[in-house]
């Protein structure tokens, strides 16, 4: 045979086409669709089985093109309906919005119907009960429809029989033919290759024709395994949706509860339905999907409450009790997750501590620094005004209300006493500043406090106090179930050396933080403070070194020109709770290095602070002649042994009210201890050192000292016009001062430390006699000039050489000298009446020795009237200062008069008699003018 004899018969069979010439589309030029009568009576042979093979094959092949033509037509949809609840398919795909091209996968029917895509897209949202009741109609509807189903089985094998026996036929006729046919005889060979390819492919149209029939039957035994296996596993299938309830009903202890037996039952479906992967060279075990993705949903909702305990874990909340973060600890151990949730949470909590820290000083700091500069913008200078109480922008009339201060001053706790004053202490602006920094070292406490507290639990898992806790509510609530399990939560609550180095490294960070931003505050200058060196500090870039010269402008933490009454009322509501958590910090035992920066910060904050209480009060000390008004404050009685009563001005209350308030401000700060707790022998702050106390004791002896040069410049106002009342109530308070007010500063200075400096010779005192003695002095002084002044020009107004006269009378200079003491005990009467006795001594004495040098020249020279005149003045002086006639006046004027009569002493008294009544008239008719000295 010619392989390449080819006629038009062959070319049209071959291509299956109608004509050579098509001129249509392709298939309505095609023969494939085959007429199969024509083989109905003919049997099959040689030479017409492979046609007959052929044709039957094309046959299968355009019927099943057909049939799926048809199935795509929505005619024939429009019958198709949902075999689980009998709904129409063709409504429900489109409200699915399933496409077209992919709806066979939905219809029971088909071919290429898919399970598992009917029941994740159709009934992705029925419930268990649902599907049961659906399975329930679907075994109704195929037990009615089995005996159509087993007649369709039945017709089908009938045809594959008969097509099984013909194509027995064919291979027996090719069989005993292929034998008769000689090698060389190439027309007459059968091509039996292809007749191989052609039946197989006969035999692959037949088994698609069949497949359906095996497959319906395949999944009714599918259906009846699966509806038995969801009834006897109704709970695992519900798992899902009861958990996803509790979930969002937010129901924990319940969802835990149902995990924990959701667990065992997964566990008990693996051991049952687990089967080997024999095609697996390693024999893997293969879980049934189903059971693996209903777990995967249990574990999806699982880790959901997971992260939702993992977030609740590591937020910090407000209170930090145990009973808080431990049983989320417990229930994150019992969902496996992979951190350790111990650490997470001890992290967490350092980290937000920290960012605290941080926080609070870039916000507050600069507000610290604007408001010492707002101080100064619009702060108020002092003025011209000698008497005014603002002394460079320092408001001290505030002092003037210092009583306040005094009422409960028998407190032992000066803090106390001084943070109850209601009235301010200092000027608007001033106070506001301090209350920006009381809120800014009150932010950091309150942190320290929640660290300290929060550091009390880490310090129960650092000994393992809470992992036993942990463990034994475990068994307690028989959550964890075999040896195994306890054994594998042991090794996740402990911590390892590395975690536990970790975590006492986290918290010597913190306390070093806040120590930092401490000193950051306690050490720089106001003027490095406005220079914004205090953020420079903050940041590490400062040395720490700080400066002392003794000034208010030293102290960063000091408002600029703040009173020290301020200082004394809110430097101790900062001080008392630093270095309360100061200490407490210390106690926590986090490592030694944080006891020894704690007893440092301690030292220097507290030094600083003392040396700020100081300064301030050396300070407005020396200011306070400026709070003089010269008004009698109060009266009082002298210490010595007249007792006379006299009168002071406010300066010696305020100096002593301001004294006693500032040493027991000192001294509770040097005694800080005795109120902090002491826990295994752990404190930061001790008893005060002996040169502690000496430096506290030098400063206190300087600002008494202050306080007489605050007198003395008083003093020197009226160093040109002594005698006037400022001099007199100089002198009344350095007597106070002397009596009273110092013996009591430095009796308060001994009881509150435990000294002796009231005992010691101090030349304070010494200092202070020799005010008064200078002071007295001056005034002595300027009343003898007066004097003297009076008795010169009157005194030589007589002509004693010649003087006659019919009628005598007290003599004007003796009658003016005596108004002028008159005057001077007027002066002293009410304000200072201890000094009349030695005002009118010395101004006694120094007229009868003004008179005695007087009366010299004229000795031997004087007529008798001159002399009885004489007498009539000395007998006249004498008489009218009466008991507070000095005994050496007394004498001298006894002499002058001696010396008038030549030391005829016969003669003088003759004259002394003589003249008795004339006196007595005189002290008659000035009786009134000088009854101040009877």
């Amino acid at each position: 045979m010619n392989s390449f004899d080819i006629n038009d018969e062959k070319l049209l069979d071959c291509y299956n086409l109608k004509t050579l010439d098509p001129s249509e589309s392709w298939e309505q030029d095609s023969s494939l669709l085959i007429n199969l009568d024509r083989w109905q009576d003919i049997s099959p042979n040689e030479d017409n089985s492979y046609d007959i093979l052929k044709d039957l094959l094309i046959q299968q092949q355009n019927t099943n093109a057909l049939e799926t033509a048809l199935s795509l037509n929505d005619a024939s949809l429009n019958h198709v309906r949902d075999p689980l609840n009998n709904e129409r398919m063709l409504p429900l795909l489109d409200k699915l919005g399933i496409s077209e091209h992919t709806r066979l996968k939905y219809l029971i029917n088909s071919k290429t119907f898919d399970v598992k895509a009917f029941l994740r897209d159709v009934h992705n949202t029925d419930s268990f009960e649902d599907l049961s009741y659906s399975l329930d109609i679907l075994d109704k509807t195929l037990q009615e429809q089995s005996q159509d189903l087993n007649e369709l089985v039945q017709a089908n094998f009938t045809k594959y029989v008969r097509i099984k026996n013909r194509l027995d036929q064919i291979y027996e006729q090719f069989s005993e033919k292929s034998n008769s046919f000689t090698d060389g005889d190439d027309t007459k060979q059968l091509d039996v290759d292809r007749l191989g390819e052609r039946v197989d492919e006969s035999i692959r149209v037949t088994t698609l024709k069949l497949k359906p029939l095996l497959k319906s039957s395949q999944k009714l035994k599918s259906y009846e395994f699966t509806k038995k296996f969801i009834e006897e596993n109704k709970d695992y299938f519900n798992l899902p949706h009861i958990l996803r309830t509790l979930l969002d009903k937010n129901d924990y202890p319940n969802l835990m509860f149902e995990y924990s037996g959701a667990k065992d039952i997964h566990s008990k479906l693996k051991d049952e339905y687990t089967v080997k992967n024999s095609s697996d060279e390693n024999n893997t075990e293969q879980v049934p999907k189903i059971i693996a993705k209903i777990w995967v949903e249990v574990e999806k909702i699982i880790d959901n409450y997971r992260q939702h305990t993992w977030r609740s874990l590591i937020t910090p909340t407000k209170d930090e009790a145990q009973q808080n973060f431990l049983p989320l600890i417990s229930k994150l151990l019992d969902l496996n997750v992979k951190e350790s949730p111990i650490m997470a949470w001890i992290r967490t909590r350092l980290d937000h501590f920290e960012a605290q820290l941080n926080e609070i000083s870039s916000q507050m700091l600069p507000k610290i620094i604007q408001s010492q500069r707002k101080i100064i913008q619009n702060g108020i200078d002092s003025n011209d005004d000698s008497n005014s109480a603002i002394v460079d922008g320092v408001d001290l009339s505030h002092y003037l209300y210092i009583n306040q201060l005094s009422q409960g001053s028998e407190s032992s706790n000066q803090f106390a006493t001084l943070s109850g004053i209601q009235t301010l202490t200092d000027s608007t602006l001033i106070v506001e500043t301090w209350l920006i920094f009381l809120k800014y070292l009150k932010s950091l406490e309150d942190v320290c406090m929640k660290f300290i507290e929060v550091w009390e639990h880490v310090q129960n898992f650092l000994t393992g106090a809470y992992q036993t806790s942990l463990l034994n509510d475990k068994k307690k609530d028989d959550i964890l179930i075999g040896s195994d399990a306890m054994k594998n939560h042991k090794g996740s609550l402990q911590l390892e050396e590395a975690q536990v180095n970790e975590i006492r490294s986290r918290g010597e960070h913190f306390v070093s933080l806040l120590y930092s931003k401490l000193l950051a505050f306690f050490k720089p200058s106001q003027d490095e403070l406005l220079q914004g060196k205090l953020l420079e500090e903050e940041n590490g870039s400062s040395s720490n070194v700080y400066k002392e010269t003794g000034s208010p402008s030293d102290y960063g933490f000091v408002p600029l020109r703040a009173n020290g009454l301020s200082c004394l009322r809110y430097l101790p509501k900062m001080i008392e709770p630093l270095l309360k958590y100061i200490t407490e910090l210390a106690q926590l035992g986090i490592s030694s290095k944080i006891l020894d920066s704690s007893k440092r910060v301690a030292s220097i904050i507290t030094d600083r602070c003392i040396g700020a209480i100081a300064s301030t009060k050396l300070r407005d000390i020396s200011n306070f002649y400026k709070l003089e008004d010269w008004t009698v404050y109060e009266t009082v009685k002298g210490t010595e042994s007249s007792f006379t009563e006299y009168g002071v001005t406010q300066f010696p209350e305020i100096v002593l009210s301001y004294q006693e308030s500032s040493i027991r401000v000192v001294r509770d700060l040097l005694f800080a201890f005795e109120r902090l707790p002491a826990f295994n022998g752990i404190s930061v702050v001790g008893y005060p050192s002996r040169q502690a106390l000496t430096a506290v004791e030098l400063q206190q002896l300087i600002s008494m000292e202050a306080i007489l040069e605050a007198v003395l410049k008083n003093a020197a106002k009226d160093k040109y016009n002594p005698r006037n009342s400022h001099t007199v109530l100089t002198l009344t308070n350095l007597q106070y001062i002397r009596e009273v007010t110092f013996p009591q500063i430095l009796q308060v200075f001994d009881d509150a430390f435990e000294w002796n400096l009231k005992g010691k010779n101090l030349e304070l005192f010494s200092l202070l006699f020799k005010m008064e003695s200078s002071i007295f002095g001056n005034y002595l002084s300027d009343l003898k000039v007066n004097i003297r002044d009076v008795l010169e020009v009157k005194f030589n107004e007589v002509q004693w050489a010649t003087y006659s006269s019919n009628s005598f009378r007290a003599g004007d200079y003796t009658i003016d000298v005596l108004m002028l003491l008159v005057t001077i005990h007027s002066e002293c009467f009410r304000i200072g009446p201890q000094l009349i006795h030695r005002i009118l001594r010395e101004a006694q004495i120094f007229i009868s020795k003004f008179l005695f040098e007087s009366f010299k020249p004229f000795i031997g020279n004087l007529p008798s009237d001159g002399l009885l005149q004489a007498t009539v003045d000395l007998q006249f002086f004498q008489r009218v200062l009466g008991r507070l006639l000095e005994k050496d006046t007394e004498v001298t004027l006894t002499a002058c008069l001696q010396n008038c009569f030549q030391n005829n002493i016969e003669r003088m008294q003759r004259c002394i008699k003589e003249t008795e009544p004339i006196v007595s008239a005189n002290l008659a008719r000035t009786s009134i003018q000088f009854a101040a000295f009877k």
